[in-house]
């Protein structure tokens, strides 16, 4: 296996195991600037063995991508950010050179595909935090090592997204009684209490009758806070971890994770509810949900849900739906308070009332009644919430405008305003 200090070779591997639920599905492969996947004939013959992607249906043609880059459902796979550029210094490339940053993470993707060099053993890496508690740990080195470029310290797991997080064990707490797969998410220093920000309004969210992952706000020795938040694309299960599978609405549709701002909500909704259908889940049950979804994001001012913040899984028993609410948070104080929604809904992404809540909900199929009774049940619940604001650490001046905007925005999707 390809040591950590070994990672610039990388850059000359030709040819790529890939698999899924921990089953040689395919080969990734160099084919001077362009990469392809193929299938082997034994995963095709096996009648029983899922495709490896919606965008990968299992067939003998090969499935290519020019200019270094990988299918777009791999490109999805990859970290972005500060994590991606200490991988891509590290392994001394660039960022178009997709098929050397994927196998230098592949061995822990979202979802349950594993990237590997030909002939490797698919393992786990070592989490970059691994300890029991934090009371000993330091959080500001940690964010040191996830964005450094010595590739002693790289995280070797695929973890989407701008903000900085890292591969972690969910520390035992009443939430989670067993340690497991977990994201541990850092407070960057540019954007102050990020972290307990997106704490508060996870709890709002599941007081809202929206479904979250486990997570949980921990303090290091220096008084520095992180944020746990489990794997929901991992379970443990008979004492091992499973791996299910997970696709945001970028990989479903085919697209790179450059169009995750391009797309609009109506497009990924769709997108990814059709793929429901497919996977044997209720389409109206995945479309309601991520109205939901989108409708709590606009109450608190979180202008950050892009292609790749909505996602579908497939869950232990083999039916899809749509994943755990995640990266709820507000952006509008990092933001100027100029932030409209990341994804435009029929043409609008901002000033967005209740009717046009209504209309979406009528052209994506669902009722006027069953919209009614979400938008009632999440505004009923956070109206306790509305002056709990100052819970998140912000200042007064902050706190205030905060507390006012999701105030106004209460009373904008209130469905008696039709």
């Amino acid at each position: 296996m390809t040591r950590p200090s070994d990672i610039t070779h990388l850059r000359t591997v030709e040819e790529a195991d890939v698999y899924k639920a921990g089953i040689l599905a395919g080969h990734l492969r160099r084919e001077r600037d362009d990469v392809v996947f193929t299938y082997i004939d034994h995963y095709l013959d096996d009648s029983a063995a899922p495709p490896v992607a919606f965008t990968l249906p299992k067939r003998t043609d090969a499935f290519r991508a020019t200019g270094g880059s990988v299918p777009p459902f791999f490109a999805g796979l990859m970290p972005e950010g500060l994590r991606l550029t200490a991988i891509t210094r590290a392994a001394r490339t660039s960022e178009d050179d997709h098929f050397s940053i994927l196998l230098a993470v592949g061995a822990d993707t979202i979802g349950d595909i594993q990237v590997l060099s030909t002939g490797t053993i698919p393992a786990d890496p070592q989490p970059l935090f691994d300890q029991s508690d934090t009371t000993s740990a330091d959080f500001t080195a940690l964010f040191t090592r996830a964005t450094s470029t010595n590739a002693e310290e790289l995280d070797r797991t695929a973890l989407p997204g701008v903000q900085i997080k890292v591969s972690a064990q969910m520390i035992s707490t009443p939430i989670s009684g067993a340690r497991g797969p977990a994201i541990l998410k850092l407070n960057p220093p540019e954007y102050p209490l990020l972290v307990e920000n997106e704490n508060f309004f996870l709890d709002m969210a599941h007081e809202c009758g929206i479904h979250v992952p486990n997570h949980q706000l921990a303090a290091d020795r220096n008084g520095r806070t992180a944020l746990f938040v489990d794997r929901f694309d991992r379970i443990i299960e008979h004492g091992e971890v499973r791996r299910l599978a997970q696709e945001d609405a970028c990989q479903v549709l085919g697209r790179y994770p450059a169009a995750k701002y391009r797309i609009t909500l109506q497009e990924a909704i769709k997108a990814l509810a059709d793929a429901v259908t497919t996977g044997r889940g209720s389409h109206l049950v995945a479309t309601l949900q991520m109205l939901e979804i989108a409708a709590f994001s606009y109450l608190i001012g979180n202008g950050d849900l892009h292609g790749k913040n909505l996602s579908i899984r497939q869950n232990p028993a083999g039916t899809w739906e749509v994943t755990p609410a995640y990266d709820l948070l507000t952006t509008q104080p990092y933001m100027s308070w100029n932030d409209p929604m990341a994804l435009s809904l029929y043409g609008r992404d901002a000033k967005l009332a209740y009717r046009w809540w209504a209309e979406a909900a009528t052209r994506l199929g669902i009722s006027i009644r069953a919209m009614n009774r979400s938008l009632t049940r999440i505004l009923d619940a956070s109206e306790s919430w509305t002056n709990r604001v100052a819970e998140i650490g912000f200042d007064d001046k902050i706190t205030h405008r905060l507390t006012t905007l999701i105030a106004e925005r209460r009373e904008q999707l209130r469905p008696s305003r039709v």
